[in-house]
């Protein structure tokens, strides 16, 4: 694709400016990170106050809201990496290769069973929104919003009450399913459950590599409401295509596993949104993850950031003089970020509304 390819070497440029002591048309920054002189600076210091100051004074309207994981813990969601209550580190009861098969499109095609189990669990309908995707809305409802890209898969975002239009969800959602072909026998020695270690007509490594082999069946593109495949998950059953011309195809929500291609939105919107954008705020994202990783490496060099977030992830720099940083919760930094632009007691009747 014409389209996505030119949008990853906009990417890669952009990453490879970045480790360079001085970035063409960026403010420069000494190979040792000194801060930048006063009259070089966009924020006057790197705090949520210097932040919201440059939103007012500038009448920014075009603002992108970044976010990850982390907005959605409060609601009672796992982000994944935090030790101990991450999802990756929750994952050991489906036996999996690595926390990330859960998330592998090779993966499920042989065995979907532990993607879900883990999507009862995780089911829009389970939670409700948090403060942090309240405050997002209000963004939007007082025309500083230019787009939310979410890394989420949660669909709070929806649920709050954002407007599609609004919405990059950059990794897919729960919102729609669709066929995605036939399942595959599992691999040799992989993916195999403990009754079949201890089975002595089981097949052999040699045997079961020949059934390997067997190309799936091709996806027959037909779509499903996320209300059909949250009843087959719920009732303990592995969504399947009832297209009669398509022999038993897996019906998988859109989400974005590993192996598969980001949504056409995205790249649609990372296109126009970036060049148009006047701030940008990340917040609950490790930025681990790539191409959104690599998201806040695309701006101009006169467009602020705010980070919130419990630590500093990404290149954020508090000393280059475009960079702001609120170390706390999703939660505690939008209220912070909403009483700074005077739009506090708005954003508590909504999330009160939501509650309700």
């Amino acid at each position: 694709m014409p389209a996505l390819a030119a949008t990853l070497r906009l990417l890669r440029r952009a990453l490879f400016r970045e480790r360079l002591p001085v970035v063409p048309g960026c403010l420069p920054v000494s190979s040792g990170g000194a801060a930048v002189v006063a009259d070089q600076r966009i924020l006057k210091h790197a705090s949520i106050e210097s932040f919201a100051h440059y939103l007012r004074k500038h009448k920014c309207s075009s603002v992108l809201v970044l976010t990850g994981a982390g907005i959605s813990t409060s609601a009672g969601i796992p982000d994944f990496r935090t030790p101990g209550t991450g999802l990756y580190d929750n994952l050991g009861k489906y036996n999996l290769p690595s926390p990330q098969s859960i998330f592998d499109i090779d993966f499920f095609r042989r065995n979907p069973n532990p993607f879900f189990l883990l999507a009862r669990e995780l089911y829009p309908g389970n939670f409700k929104p948090t403060p942090g995707h309240f405050f997002i809305k209000l963004l939007a409802e007082k025309g500083i919003l230019l787009r939310n890209f979410t890394q989420n898969i949660d669909t709070l975002e929806r649920v709050a009450g954002i407007r599609e239009e609004f919405l990059v969800e950059a990794h897919g959602s729960f919102a729609s399913a669709k066929c995605v072909g036939g399942r595959l026998k599992p691999k040799p020695n992989q993916y195999q459950s403990s009754e079949n270690e201890n089975n002595p007509n089981h097949s052999s490594s040699e045997e079961e590599a020949e059934e390997s082999e067997e190309p799936y069946t091709a996806p027959c593109g037909a779509t499903y409401t996320q209300e059909w495949v949250k009843e087959q998950v719920f009732a303990g059953k592995i969504p399947t295509c009832e297209n009669p011309d398509c022999p038993a195809g897996l019906v998988k929500p859109d989400i974005t596993f590993f192996g598969e291609q980001l949504p056409a939105r995205f790249f649609t919107c990372l296109k126009t949104d970036f060049a148009k954008a006047d701030a940008v705020i990340v917040m609950g994202s490790s930025l681990k993850v790539s191409p959104f990783a690599m998201l806040p490496l695309l701006l101009s060099k006169d467009v602020p950031r705010l980070l919130i977030n419990n630590e500093v992830v990404g290149n954020f720099n508090p000393d280059n003089g475009k960079d702001a940083v609120f170390l706390g919760s999703c939660d505690d930094g939008c209220r912070a970020l909403a009483a700074l632009l005077g739009l506090e007691e708005e954003l508590e009747e909504m999330i009160e509304a939501g509650a309700s």
